[in-house]
């Protein structure tokens, strides 16, 4: 129930980069062509990548969610991981609200919904 990439990942460039999208933005460029959502408008509350061992966990902390957008930007942040891309790529891409900006899509493997709260 894991995502295995077969890279080495540098999880402190990843959360770096990941604050770029803390705060109330157009996701566009992290929203899948599928969505139904009214708006791209979304506020991420919080976001953190960390490393356990081997594993590198992303949490996300948001009232809601485009369709796919945690996949999106959990896929360009490895980009970022893999060096593959700088730190300051996340903020470019974002504000292009565009989606072919976005860098691939993570598959499901790995993600968990941890906690609603209401």
């Amino acid at each position: 129930f894991a995502w295995r990439v077969g890279a080495a990942l540098d999880a402190d460039a990843m959360h770096a980069a990941a604050q770029a999208l803390v705060g109330s933005h157009d996701f566009t460029t992290f929203r899948d062509s599928q969505c139904q959502a009214d708006s791209p408008v979304k506020s991420l509350n919080a976001i953190s990548v960390t490393r356990l061992g081997e594993e590198i966990h992303v949490r996300c902390r948001a009232l809601s969610f485009l369709h796919r957008q945690v996949r999106s930007m959990v896929g360009s942040l490895v980009e970022v991981g893999r060096g593959k891309e700088n730190t300051l790529w996340i903020g470019k891409i974002l504000a292009a609200a565009d989606r072919s900006a976005c860098g691939p899509v993570a598959p499901p493997d790995g993600l968990h919904l941890t906690r609603v709260d209401y």
